[in-house]
């Protein structure tokens, strides 16, 4: 009878204490709310909240945050990584992560449980810089753009020949061109999340804003497709358009990036690698810091990261070229010195 009562007693005080501790999901949506009043790409937000609908809500958002053990967000992410890879499980854990803080702040736990020093993720694949053309290949496309007509013309031209990327393609505008100076300028991007276009005049780092001299082919396209624009009685606004001068939509172009390149017989590799490609036909004739601020990379660790495949050629081509110098300087030594 008295364990019974006992028991009873625990019972009631630990229903007392889930009924006075928050939800997680109170905390999910204080982080989102702190990001919105520090003004957060709306991209990014939208983001998400598309995991805290879609994963996190789903799993951990019904339990009071105090009940909340190191063991249940492993448990979370084990099951994540079933079907996601690492890094997406690095986004989905900084709203997690944000959570935790925000309920650090008021005091409602002392443990970051999602901070990294407690949770522990595999190691991601190595990118190794994707799948690229060679040059051939990227002039065979270039032509079947040409035969396609807009929108793909400009979307296939501009990302393959300046690596930019689907975000700044469509986000490209007439007045971020200059023709006569022969330059173009990365400062605004149109991506999509689900049915919404999302216009912004950022791009995805302060780095990613960038200015890129065009080459004479491109001024000479450029030009041809300014005057079809306004023949239509367009306003020029995107440069990656309908010829109508509707909106150019990021999933049409992954879509149809694709199926151009088998009608012209050349193997199928995502968009977002013509600029992969862009970086690995540029990289042998350019220093690895020309090579960051073309593609707008915020650090050179990232040029260096994405792209060590192709460092190490231009290693090993500097290795060669001085073995080359020293073998050459002591063969003429030695000559010099028996005809002395």
């Amino acid at each position: 009878m008295k364990a019974d009562i006992v028991a009873g007693w625990e019972e009631e005080l630990a229903q007392q204490f889930r009924a006075e501790s928050p939800l997680f999901s109170v905390y999910v949506q204080k982080f989102i709310e702190r990001k919105r009043a520090l003004r957060l790409r709306e991209n990014t937000i939208k983001s998400y909240e598309d995991y805290i609908k879609v994963h996190i809500g789903p799993k951990l958002g019904n339990i009071p945050i105090q009940e909340l053990t190191l063991r249940d967000i492993e448990g979370f992410y084990e099951e994540y990584l079933k079907t996601h890879k690492v890094k997406s499980a690095r986004k989905v854990n900084v709203v997690v992560s944000g959570a935790f803080r925000e309920a650090i702040r008021d005091g409602v736990i002392q443990v970051n449980l999602a901070d990294l020093d407690h949770l522990e993720f595999p190691k991601a694949e190595k990118f190794d810089g994707g799948t690229t053309y060679t040059a051939e290949e990227v002039s065979k496309l270039l032509k079947a753009a040409e035969e396609a007509g807009e929108p793909m013309r400009a979307a296939i031209t501009i990302g393959v020949s300046y690596g930019l990327r689907r975000s700044e393609v469509l986000g490209l505008r007439w007045c971020d061109v200059d023709l006569e100076q022969m330059t173009m300028t990365i400062s605004n991007t149109v991506v999509q999340n689900g049915d919404l276009l999302i216009e912004a005049e950022e791009t995805k780092t302060a780095d990613s804003h960038r200015t890129i001299a065009l080459m004479q082919s491109t001024v000479d396209y450029f030009k041809e497709l300014r005057e079809k624009q306004l023949a239509a009685g367009l306003l020029l606004d995107k440069i990656c358009a309908w010829p109508d001068g509707k909106p150019v939509r990021g999933d049409y172009i992954t879509r149809t990036t694709p199926k151009l390149m088998k009608q012209c017989g050349l193997r199928v590799i995502r968009f977002h690698d013509l600029r992969h490609t862009a970086a690995s036909l540029l990289a042998p004739h350019v220093q690895p810091k020309q090579l960051q601020k073309f593609l707008g990379h915020s650090d050179i660790s990232t040029t260096f990261d994405v792209y060590t495949h192709l460092m190490d050629e231009q290693r090993k081509a500097t290795a060669a070229a001085m073995n080359s110098i020293l073998t050459n300087a002591d063969t003429c030594s030695e000559t010099c010195s028996e005809t002395a």
